[in-house]
């Protein structure tokens, strides 16, 4: 069984790819070298041959003036090519951003309320997917933040560790996952029937909230000095004024949005089929920050 995997520059890509490869698959792997999703030729030419892919190319930047190019456009692309190659399963790897500013315990069933950039193209991209399901078997995967060792984490980290205050109390939950996680419910999707057509919510099974992740990497770090916050009126305006000026990383105003998200999830579903979760949140943590 051949199977294309895009995004293989990625954190989840290339880890996908080198699991599917110890597994003995042939791999396709489509990365920024040799495949640009925004090019429909290229994107046809990559994956010619291919049985199943995996879409898991997309950009985070909120900025970025190729966004809906990449994320939409470049999903669209890689459907038509699945789709003139008749391959057997489709795979997004879409995210739960598209739940917006949705507060509470989320599943499945929950309504998309996307409201950011990133938010809106990930909700587009699934609409393109799901338009395909008369072609061929889809199955998205709806991942949360994915704890893996990236410059995204890395900034976190170092941000904690300088003793950067949180923004707001740090109530509303920030539930993550293991990225050895996410590739396992991959792997366990290939040619699965029992998740052709569904949508699965990955996210461990520990809810931490974000004043608790905080004092995690802070306690891990050796710092025993206590956690400061600002309230949230004031951290705006400085979300707002850094947008400009930049002098904090990851800090602006679409990024704050995002970050006070109540991030509470169920995986419910795809356990309800015997995946198990079996990377802890602190444990990927731990390992991030050694």
């Amino acid at each position: 069984m051949k199977i294309a995997v895009t995004g293989g520059n990625g954190l989840v890509g290339n880890a996908l790819v080198k699991a599917l490869r110890a597994k003995r698959f042939d791999v396709i792997e489509c990365n920024r070298q040799n495949c640009d999703i925004t090019k429909a030729d290229q994107v046809k030419k990559s994956i010619k041959g291919a049985n199943i892919v995996v879409h898991c190319a997309a950009t985070l930047d909120e900025h970025a003036a190729d966004l809906f190019d990449v994320n939409v456009k470049g999903t669209e692309n890689v459907l038509e090519a699945a789709s003139e190659n008749g391959v057997k399963q489709f795979i997004f790897l879409s995210s739960v951003a598209v739940f917006g500013k949705t507060s509470g315990l989320k599943n499945e069933e929950t309504k998309p309320n996307p409201e950011t950039r990133y938010e809106r193209s990930k909700w587009e991209a699934e609409q393109k997917v799901l338009s395909y399901q008369e072609i061929f078997p889809v199955t998205i995967f709806r991942p949360a933040i994915i704890i893996g060792k990236t410059d995204y984490w890395n900034k976190i980290v170092k941000l904690i560790r300088k003793d950067f205050p949180l923004i707001g109390d740090g109530s509303n939950h920030w539930q993550l996952v293991s990225l050895e996680n996410v590739v396992n419910a991959i792997l366990f999707s290939v040619n699965n029937e029992n998740c052709f057509e569904e949508t699965f919510m990955l996210c461990d099974d520990e809810a931490m909230t974000l004043k608790e992740l905080a004092e995690f990497i802070r306690t891990e770090s050796g710092m025993n000095r206590p956690l400061k916050t600002v309230p949230l009126f004031l951290g705006k305006i400085i979300a707002f004024v850094n947008s400009y000026l930049k002098i904090v990383p990851l800090l602006d105003s679409a990024y704050l949005k995002r970050m006070i998200r109540d991030r509470y999830y169920s995986n419910k579903k795809i356990k309800s089929l015997g995946f198990e979760f079996k990377v802890s949140t602190k444990e990927s943590l731990r390992r991030l920050m050694n």
